[in-house]
């Protein structure tokens, strides 16, 4: 096909290009053209993945887990529908009627139904429409769920849609966002664009190119546009260790979505981060990073999962009064006993004894002044809790 002086033109160019660069060629055109999405990130972010906290391993001192989180919603049927159905999350047991749990690895989100459901209307219609098995009080996953377009869906009745919602004053809102690591990105997306026709809004509301790994991150509002979700792929590396510590499926069965791996909390005063930084270090004696603008707590389940709450600042965030609630276990039971005394007799403290292994703070609290810095209550629990997701390591 080409002439003995062509094919030494090649050979000879191949062989200067290899010494100049200092690496062999790959005939692999195509790769060389269309790099993967694995190699194009590489490109794009560099040493970034080298840096990314969460690549890192949690530094001395850090908490185990965060336990829960839990907000209060108006309405049972939607929640089941977007955190059962949508993100794929297990449903865990409660002691409470009017909760609904949800597992998302090692972390539940937890939900205070605020009213019931008595409209005739509205639980019938989505047991028609979506599969939820209303006695049993979950999703089933029907095989002939109907998959509509994500960008031209409307319900087939708004009404009944809007009123399913209930009243959205009862939505708790979370100042902030959630960060969660799923296995394949592309399932939360079919499942949002399946149930879009069952809402008044979008779920999916934005994408942005991932950290770590799949073809795109998602950002998910809830059904009341008070919460909001990124989600993207866990570096496939780390999905063995984050299965490790989450609720095990039935055989043969799998969950997609892996961890909580950050919550993020905006608070309106510069001033704040300083004073919450102190708070976790000197009172909670957890490990901590402070910048200007943000503090970090960090939390490490098992070994390579590296958790994190963050504090961050905006002037422009509108002031919260009751953001929910955020429970996290300590990581000794020595650790959770300096937490309990060092707490004892501050601000909004609730508690028995060390032996109970649980105390509450109404909020977080300036150690200098003891004035509330941030209205988030907590809940302070040993690793001995029978409660407790993860077994520490020695």
């Amino acid at each position: 096909l080409f002439s003995s002086r062509a094919r030494l033109y090649f050979w000879a160019t191949r062989l200067l290009i290899t010494a100049t660069m200092g690496q062999v060629l790959s005939f692999d055109c195509f790769d060389w053209l269309m790099p993967s999405a694995e190699k194009a990130r590489t490109i794009y972010y560099g040493n970034a993945k080298e840096k990314a906290v969460h690549l890192q391993p949690a530094p001395p001192g850090s908490l185990l887990v965060i336990g829960h989180i839990t907000l209060e919603v108006p309405r049972a049927t939607p929640t089941q529908i977007f955190y059962g159905y949508g993100f794929g999350l297990p449903r865990a047991a409660s002691k409470y009627r009017n909760e609904l749990r949800f597992s998302a690895g090692p972390t539940q989100l937890r939900f205070h139904v605020m009213s019931e459901e008595t409209d005739d209307k509205v639980k019938p219609s989505v047991e028609s429409d979506i599969g939820l098995d209303g006695e049993k009080g979950y999703l089933t996953l029907r095989g002939n769920l109907k998959r509509p377009d994500p960008f031209f869906s409307e319900g087939e009745d708004p009404q009944d849609n809007e009123e399913r919602l209930g009243d959205y004053t009862q939505a708790q809102q979370w100042p902030g966002n959630f960060s969660l690591w799923v296995d394949d990105v592309r399932c939360p997306y079919d499942t949002f664009s399946s149930v879009r026709r069952q809402f008044t809004r979008d779920l999916t509301v934005d994408t942005f190119e991932p950290h770590f790994a799949g073809e795109q991150g998602l950002e998910i509002r809830d059904p009341w546009a008070k919460n909001r979700f990124s989600v993207e792929e866990a570096p496939p590396h780390l999905s063995d260790a984050l299965r490790s510590c989450g609720p095990k499926p039935a055989l043969g069965q799998t969950f997609n979505t892996l961890a909580v791996i950050n919550v993020q909390y905006v608070v309106k005063a510069a001033t704040a981060i300083a004073a919450i930084s102190k708070f976790y270090s000197t009172y909670l004696q957890a490990a901590t990073d402070e910048t200007p603008s943000s503090c970090t707590v960090h939390f490490s389940p098992v070994k390579d999962f590296h958790q994190t709450l963050t504090f961050v600042h905006d002037e422009a965030q509108p002031p919260s009064s009751g953001p929910g609630v955020i429970c996290m276990y300590t990581r000794t039971e020595e650790q959770f006993s300096k937490a309990f005394k060092a707490c004892s007799g501050k601000p909004g403290f609730s508690g028995t004894s060390v032996a109970h292994g649980e105390f509450k703070l109404g909020f977080c609290f300036d150690p200098a002044s003891g004035q509330a810095v941030a209205p988030l209550k907590h809940v302070i629990r040993s690793p001995t809790h029978p409660e407790c997701p993860v077994q520490p390591l020695e």
